[in-house]
């Protein structure tokens, strides 16, 4: 990360609740090169025109503004974030702002190896590939394209640049849920950390059911049916994954419950999403738009203000869902979010 000016911050986010952010999530641009079956739709997809997307130096400047309101830890996210031309150039902007400790990114992996050394040049630290299956012709159902071989080789090339890396694999019964084991090698074989996560309804496809959640407690059973025994690891509660070292081997698994043990009461996360949108919560229906302020000319006291009068209005979450059996496909929109 760059040398930053010294920094203080004057004003805290707090919601209702008591929770207090630390994290933002960016979404830079809804649009994607994949057409994953639980996130958007594979036909009919209405983009956001661009010019409705936040610049650069818009995200810059909100950025700067959410570091002043206490936000620490920035990950940019999609769509695809690198689908964005010159992604590079917001990241050597963001590493820059006084306050930001930490700079990572979400990505489907299939332009990570091409751009790997900029990226870790211009200041990305770590990155989440999102990868749901190690078998090629699965691969091609669930995402829409034939890619597998390619995002494997940018998991190699990534690490050889020298960043955390991390696998996200969201498990769907009847999909993917036959290879916990094969992930669990992976795992082990390069010693790095898979993160098997709950099935949400955030689906623009609109499949999810409950029946093809498998939740937390039962992909452990199935593991340990097959003698991987998992030892628990100390992890902050904020963090969404409930972390495990594999006994008698090397690498993480980590798990993120998110409809069996949902952990709102701990979440320290905001999102901003690509067209300038402030979210609270990935279930929040109303948003807040900072775009409209920024290019209305209000400054940046204001708009602080305005962020931080959202932001105490932010709901439970999915747990008053959950409680209310509100449940249902596509309760929000994972690729006009970001995850």
């Amino acid at each position: 990360m760059a040398n930053k000016e010294s920094f203080l911050v004057t004003t805290r986010l707090v919601d209702s609740f008591g929770r207090v952010p630390q994290k933002l999530r960016i979404s830079v641009t809804d649009r994607c090169n994949m057409r994953c079956l639980y996130c958007m739709p594979k036909n009919g997809v209405a983009w956001y025109p661009r010019r409705e997307i936040l610049s650069y130096e818009e995200i810059a400047r909100l950025t700067r503004i959410l570091a002043g309101l206490g936000v620490e830890k920035i990950r940019l996210t999609g769509g695809e974030p690198l689908v964005r031309p010159q992604i590079e150039t917001l990241i050597g902007e963001l590493s820059k702002i006084a306050g930001i400790k930490k700079l990572s990114m979400t990505t489907n992996g299939l332009l990570l190896g091409e751009k790997a050394a900029e990226l870790k040049n211009a200041g990305l630290q770590s990155v989440n590939v999102s990868l749901d299956t190690l078998v090629p012709a699965k691969f091609k159902v669930m995402t829409g394209v034939d890619g597998l071989s390619l995002v494997r080789n940018s998991l190699q090339t990534a690490r050889a640049a020298g960043f955390e890396v991390k696998i996200n694999t969201v498990i769907i019964r009847g999909q993917n849920d036959d290879e916990l084991e094969d992930f669990v090698e992976l795992a082990e074989a390069e010693g790095c950390t898979v993160r098997f996560i709950e099935f949400m309804p955030l689906d623009g496809s609109r499949i999810w059911a409950p029946s093809l959640v498998v939740t937390k407690e039962e992909m452990i059973r199935r593991l340990s049916r097959v003698g991987r025994e998992l030892v628990p690891l100390g992890n902050d509660l904020s963090d969404p994954a409930r972390l495990y070292a594999l006994r008698g081997g090397k690498g993480t698994i980590g798990f993120i419950p998110s409809m069996s043990e949902p952990f709102c009461s701990a979440c320290d996360r905001v999102r901003l999403t690509s067209d300038g949108k402030f979210l609270s919560c990935l279930f929040e229906t109303h948003s807040c738009d900072v775009k409209k302020l920024l290019r209305s000319g209000k400054s940046d006291r204001e708009i602080a203000d305005f962020i931080v009068d959202c932001y105490r209005c932010k709901p439970e979450g999915l747990v008053r869902i959950i409680k209310e059996k509100n449940l249902k496909p596509g309760l929000n929109l994972m690729n006009t979010i970001g995850g």
